[in-house]
């Protein structure tokens, strides 16, 4: 495994202010520090205690929202049919009616949205999270037999159901055409 040297920590820490701030970073002399550690101290433990103060900082304050133009993560979905609709169920805990858009294009149904981190009170100091915030989307491709511009949505204890109404009976593929127009081998009993 690669080491991962000083002057890496350094540039990657001034491209994380830069994206922060918007404006140079102000360079620093590795050779001449103005702040040099104290004896004893473990400069890899110090390190990680200050990438992980980054990325609780970064988390609390909504900041890794802002730079992130990718979506985070991939909700949990079931998609199935019943004899008169098509349906989409995603898992959404933590998303509001309003972070989320469903839109129909050529053949896709895309689902967009955000879950965003909400601060539970003032004092809270968070000490760890294994949730994902930001934003995420999934496409379904959805078959031809369907009227998309028909479709429903609605919200049931943090899953949003998405149905779509058939327009008729599926069609048959040519596989399926050809397997009905050979001539049946069987008995002829039922």
């Amino acid at each position: 495994m690669a080491m991962y040297s000083y002057d890496r920590v350094l540039s990657d820490v001034r491209q994380v202010y830069e994206q922060l701030n918007g404006v140079k970073a102000p360079r620093i002399d590795p050779r001449n520090p103005r702040f040099p550690l104290p004896k004893g101290v473990d400069p890899v433990s110090l390190v990680q205690s200050e990438i992980n103060y980054l990325n609780l900082f970064l988390l609390n304050s909504g900041m890794s929202l802002r730079l992130s133009r990718i979506p985070a993560w991939t909700p949990n979905s079931e998609v199935f049919e019943t004899s008169k609709e098509y349906v989409i169920d995603l898992e959404l805990p933590g998303v509001g009616k309003d972070d989320v858009q469903v839109q129909h294009f050529n053949s896709f149904i895309i689902v967009r949205g955000a879950r965003r981190f909400q601060r539970k009170s003032d004092d809270a100091v968070y000490l760890g999270s294994d949730r994902v915030y930001g934003t995420f989307e999934r496409l379904y491709q959805v078959p031809p037999y369907l009227e998309p511009d028909r479709l429903r949505t609605f919200w049931n204890d943090g899953v949003l159901e998405i149905t779509i109404p058939k327009s008729g009976a599926p069609e048959k593929t040519d596989e399926e055409e050809k397997a009905s127009k050979r001539p049946s081998t069987g008995t002829g009993k039922a």
